[in-house]
């Protein structure tokens, strides 16, 4: 799997929202959250969410993520190799934890519902996390629809296609589960010519060409549909509600997950 993400890092001044987080998306974490007095542990390094909190501790399997995109340690906060399922910080000691697109990274629901236990057990009482989630539509969408969508300007960034490319070719309850490699091949499929792709749209053949990172990557990611991601969650939290994150492309289907009152 680090594999996988060291290959992300060698393309990641190429990606953008919904897959980076865009400013609106930022603010939606501190609107809900309200992280200004709270020490934070962060899911992986996305450097967008590394000024949030008054102190943070991020959390990444991978070395070359951390040395590659983590903006630096400082007084206040740092960055450290360790296991998001085994996080290393004391039980009930954390006031906010926060993280982006991390459950779409678990394959299984089993991995999903490790995550939330992993959470709920360092959070304080009063704690609370939220998760941007990269949910699958409730319905899915047709496949054979999305050349004719995109050429025609209805997708914003080439991100966003991508997703849409993978939210149509996941598995099924419970896991909505796809190897990444699948991405890259149902893209190749919809999408042939590559030169028409980027002349109609305006997308750089660099960008275009980041799908093929998961050509042959071991990793398989998750698509659940948010009301699965939400019963999941209730398991560990009492309070779970769903957060707007703003109105980029497919923000509609990356809200954040919010949750509070920790079941310890």
């Amino acid at each position: 799997m680090t594999d996988h993400w060291n290959a992300i890092r060698g393309h990641w001044q190429l990606l953008g929202p919904p897959l980076r987080p865009p400013a609106e998306a930022v603010e939606a974490y501190e609107r809900e959250l309200n992280l200004s007095k709270a020490h934070v542990v962060l899911l992986g390094v996305t450097p967008e969410l590394a000024g949030l909190g008054t102190t943070m501790t991020a959390v990444d399997e991978s070395s070359d993520m951390i040395a590659g995109i983590w903006p630096g340690d400082t007084a206040l906060r740092k960055a450290i190799n360790g296991d998001w399922l085994d996080l290393p910080v004391s039980n009930a000691s954390i006031d906010a934890v926060i993280g982006d697109g991390c459950l779409s990274a678990l394959g299984l629901s089993t991995g999903r519902r490790a995550l939330f236990a992993a959470i709920a057990g360092v959070l304080r009482t009063d704690g609370r996390a939220g998760l941007r989630l990269f949910a699958g539509p409730e319905t899915p969408e047709d496949p054979a629809a999305l050349p004719a969508f995109a050429l025609s300007g209805g997708v914003s960034t080439f991100h966003e296609l991508k997703w849409r490319v993978a939210m149509t070719a996941t598995g099924d309850a419970p896991d909505h589960a796809i190897p990444v490699r699948t991405i890259a091949e149902s893209f190749d499929a919809l999408f042939p010519d590559r030169e028409e792709l980027s002349a109609r749209t305006g997308w750089d053949l660099p960008t275009i060409g980041t799908i093929d990172v998961y050509r042959n990557s071991p990793a398989i990611y998750s698509f659940a549909p948010a009301t699965t991601l939400v019963s999941e969650a209730k398991a560990f939290f009492g309070d779970v509600r769903i957060a707007l994150t703003g109105s980029y492309g497919l923000a509609e289907r990356c809200p954040l997950l919010v949750l509070r009152a920790p079941r310890h």
